[in-house]
């Protein structure tokens, strides 16, 4: 009678396309430290995070990996309300199965374009990149070089 272990599929693990390697989302959120996953969760907007919920986490000491894991009842346990308990669990598994996608994993150029709103056949409306216009000043050792003592 032999004992198998069995490695669970998990939706923050990476997938394939061809040779190229997609990361999901949670794989990039596992690195922050809790200022940078502070300041991720501020931009989400949508969350409608009080201030009071930025100082439990950081109270507490929550990094990317700890918060996805957390469940509803954990931040509860951090001192949290339900409304935003429940808002940053919810959103903590949405980050667990989004994938990030790589320019590479893409097949075509149209892919790209699309993406962005773009539509291939009207690339020639995109405006071109125009530089600034440069300062031409002088050297300090140039100034010296010409100047009548």
């Amino acid at each position: 009678m032999s004992s198998e272990t069995s490695t669970p599929y998990t939706p923050a693990s990476t997938i394939t396309f061809g040779n190229n390697e997609t990361v999901s989302l949670a794989d990039e959120i596992k690195k922050y430290k809790t200022k940078e996953l502070i300041d991720f969760l501020r931009k989400e907007e949508d969350l409608e995070l009080s201030e009071k919920v930025f100082e439990i986490l950081e109270k507490e000491e929550v990094n990317g990996r700890d918060f996805l894991k957390a469940t509803k009842q954990d931040f509860r346990d951090y001192g949290m309300n339900g409304g935003p308990a429940s808002r940053l669990a919810d959103f903590a598994k949405e980050c667990k199965e989004k994938k990030k996608r790589a320019f590479s994993s893409y097949r075509s150029l149209e892919e790209v374009l699309e993406k962005y709103g773009i539509k291939s056949s009207s690339i020639t409306s995109i405006p071109q990149f125009t530089p600034g216009k440069l300062c031409t000043c002088q050297p300090f050792s140039l100034r010296i070089a010409t100047h009548v003592f």
